[in-house]
């Protein structure tokens, strides 16, 4: 299967976890959907019509850390412009418009994506603006104002993996017949997150996944055909 792989990274990152809304935590990767919003952006599809263009129902994602998970508490200095400003979002006289809203951001991410199963046009598309290092919109790690930097990696094959033991680079879903070989001295995050999503936003799957915050491979047993092998990478779809 044709995998395209780069490297994202920045200095903030942000990926709203939806159950904090009004002190926005960050997951600790990209979710699935996130990854294919940035892949909208490079290749200039529109919010409302990426995920049907990219096909959400087909294509795989991995995602492997490529540093240690860290985090970095701020307060955004926010403009309320429902009733506190004019049509040029100017604050009125005499009130006070803004508010602080404390966030939890990562600090100095950085990621290795792996997408598999787009489109054949849209992926050579996609592999031009990567090498070319030219992106339609702006790709952010999550909020606007969390810039991304990319590197283009390359384009591997996919080979699947016969049953047993294997040091996996990327995030790793809690499937059935999976065991986690946790390593004394480490930490790890065992959480939930939307695997995909279709066009109306609507979240048809979550995954439960596992990642270890220093950013090193995970020593997994699982199943024939879970885990693949590409470049360099043992990988996880998620």
């Amino acid at each position: 299967m044709r995998t395209l792989v780069f490297d994202v990274g920045g200095e903030y990152g942000l990926f709203k976890k939806p159950y904090s809304p009004m002190s926005p935590v960050s997951y600790p990767l990209p979710p699935p959907p996130a990854v294919l919003g940035m892949l909208g952006a490079l290749l200039g599809i529109g919010k409302d019509d990426y995920h049907r263009r990219l096909g959400w129902d087909r294509v795989r994602v991995a995602v492997a850390p490529r540093a240690p998970l860290r985090t970095f508490r701020a307060a955004l200095n926010l403009l309320q412009t429902k009733d506190g400003t004019d049509g040029y979002f100017r604050p009125r006289a005499g009130q006070n418009t803004h508010t602080q809203v404390p966030c939890v951001f990562l600090r100095e991410p950085r990621f290795r994506l792996l997408v598999a199963g787009l489109d054949s046009l849209l992926a050579d598309e996609l592999a031009e603006s990567l090498r070319d290092g030219y992106s339609r919109y702006t790709v952010t790690l999550g909020l606007a104002n969390c810039p991304a930097d990319l590197a283009w990696v390359g384009e591997w094959e996919i080979e699947a993996l016969a049953a047993g033991e294997q040091a996996v680079d990327t995030a790793v879903p809690l499937i059935e017949g999976v065991r986690v070989h946790y390593e004394e001295g480490r930490r790890y995050q065992r959480l939930r997150l939307p695997a995909v999503m279709d066009e109306a936003r609507v979240v048809r799957r979550y995954q439960e996944i596992v990642l270890a915050e220093d950013g090193q491979p995970i020593r997994v047993t699982a199943p024939q055909g879970v885990l693949h092998h590409a470049g360099t990478d043992c990988l996880a779809f998620l």
